[in-house]
């Protein structure tokens, strides 16, 4: 299956490393031409500007004003927008520590990261989405649909994600505008930095002890993939779902 997206125009948040940055360079090898929303940019992505269609710009896109000067800038260079991917996230500050001492400042935290910058950057699109054919994949995580209370504040906000973009899926159906989201489980990613073996062997014994049945961790450009996927005209009748990323981690139904 070959899989183009030349003459789209995409906004990646969250997009200086990790998942955010791969999904930066798999949605500009297949074609696109990438906005990449950062607060501070990296010398990885710098790289990606020099070969491909990708214009690092900085700004805060978890703000209503950084969404939106991320989101005009786009336009205003394209003419077009076509495919949003909310990516910006972070986990609880203090994991492990239970649900009884987060203060409401710690939950205001992980709602303004996690949840309301899919709010505002999604928002700031739409009234500039292709119609019929745009195409919105919020990052949520496994621990969306598989909690975990040592990150308890993290995993809520993430559930959260996973609802509103069932809802937007609905709702923006009827302008032909997908929403899916992407729901990564333990991936070689700064989060898991020092925790993750180099020794393939060690690193199977690792996984399989976490639940990870296929045993390894997940690589961002695997993440990115089925992105670029979920952007493409290949997935034009996909809308409304949540795609576990996970080796096989997630046991349930759901």
């Amino acid at each position: 299956m070959n899989i183009s997206l030349d003459g789209k125009a995409a906004v990646v948040t969250g997009a200086s490393r990790g998942i955010g940055l791969a999904i930066v360079k798999a949605l500009a090898e297949s074609g696109a031409k990438v906005f990449a929303a950062v607060r501070q940019t990296t010398d990885e992505l710098e790289k990606l500007a020099a070969p491909y269609d990708v214009y690092p710009v900085i700004a805060n896109a978890a703000t209503a004003e950084g969404a939106r000067q991320v989101v005009e800038e786009t336009v205003r260079r394209f003419g077009r927008l076509d495919i949003l991917v909310n990516n910006i996230g972070a986990t609880d500050t203090r994991p492990g520590e239970g649900f009884q001492p987060l203060t409401d400042d710690d939950w205001n935290d992980m709602l303004e990261i996690n949840l309301m910058s899919v709010v505002r950057a999604t928002r700031a699109a739409l009234s500039h989405m292709s119609r019929p054919g745009g195409a919105i994949i919020n990052i949520s995580s496994m621990n969306a649909v598989m909690p975990n209370p040592r990150i308890i504040a993290y995993s809520a906000s993430k559930a959260a994600v996973t609802n509103l973009s069932k809802n937007l899926a609905l709702e923006l159906a009827p302008a032909g505008i997908r929403v899916n989201t992407v729901a990564p489980g333990p991936t070689r990613t700064a989060m898991w930095e020092g925790r993750i073996p180099e020794d393939p062997q060690a690193e199977k014994e690792v996984a399989l002890n976490i639940g990870i049945a296929l045993g390894r961790f997940a690589e961002p450009h695997e993440v990115a993939n089925l992105t670029v996927f979920l952007a493409s005209d290949q997935a034009a009748m996909i809308t409304g779902c949540d795609y576990i990323i996970d080796g096989g981690l997630v046991k349930t139904i759901h």
